[in-house]
């Protein structure tokens, strides 16, 4: 009876624009240009910013911008000589969506028109897309490092959907038809259904089995 071979394994570190991500890799064909890919990436961003509205005049913005995407997908290398690669597949993401509280630092004051923090309110503002994402991309670097370590780079872009917005609010906009606004301005963000990233990538081979 002949041994079976013993599958190829690799634990990849992805650092890029859409943050830090770890991930197991699996030969799954007998020419090894076939490769699972799974794992997950994770950034986020939540210092609040100070934005000059006015002379004198400020407003606070309190962001939550976290992308956190759970990943599996297929690497293919074309050519049996080279790093080249492209890889493709679906992810799930538990925070779709960009979040941002405003609110005002002290008394605005536009041409005349003050306002205080009190008068401003608490401003909500998200934006959300598909929970669900596709994902296309590609780069050059072997999915099993020839040696123990190897490197790489991938570019690709994630599908998000069609993104919506949510608005909530109190003070003065409670006297304005903001709320009949919402719906041109999805209409104008209907485009922004794309999430580009570039990364680095370090791979470490796993030992075979005996």
């Amino acid at each position: 009876m002949v041994d079976s071979v013993p599958a190829q394994q690799s634990i990849s570190l992805q650092m890029g624009t859409t943050g830090l991500g770890v991930f197991y890799n699996r030969v799954v064909s007998t020419s090894h240009r076939l490769t699972l890919r799974v794992g997950g990436q994770y950034f986020a961003y939540r210092n609040q910013i100070r934005v000059k509205a006015a002379d004198d005049s400020y407003i606070q913005i309190k962001p939550d911008l976290t992308i956190g995407i759970a990943e599996v997908n297929l690497k293919w290398h074309p050519f049996e000589r080279s790093s080249f690669f492209v890889t493709g597949g679906l992810g799930y993401t538990w925070h779709p969506d960009m979040r941002f509280v405003i609110t005002a630092e002290n008394t605005l004051n536009f041409d005349g028109l003050e306002l205080t923090p009190q008068d401003v309110g608490t401003i909500n503002l998200g934006f959300r897309w598909h929970p669900v994402v596709g994902y296309l991309g590609w780069g050059f670097g072997r999915s099993m490092p020839t040696k123990r370590l190897g490197i790489g780079v991938e570019m690709g872009v994630f599908y998000l959907g069609k993104p919506t917005v949510k608005l909530d609010y109190e003070g003065f906009l409670e006297t304005t038809t903001i709320d009949e606004q919402v719906p041109a301005v999805e209409r104008n963000l209907a485009s922004y259904r794309y999430l580009p990233s570039i990364s680095l990538t370090l791979s470490y081979k796993l030992r075979e089995g005996k």
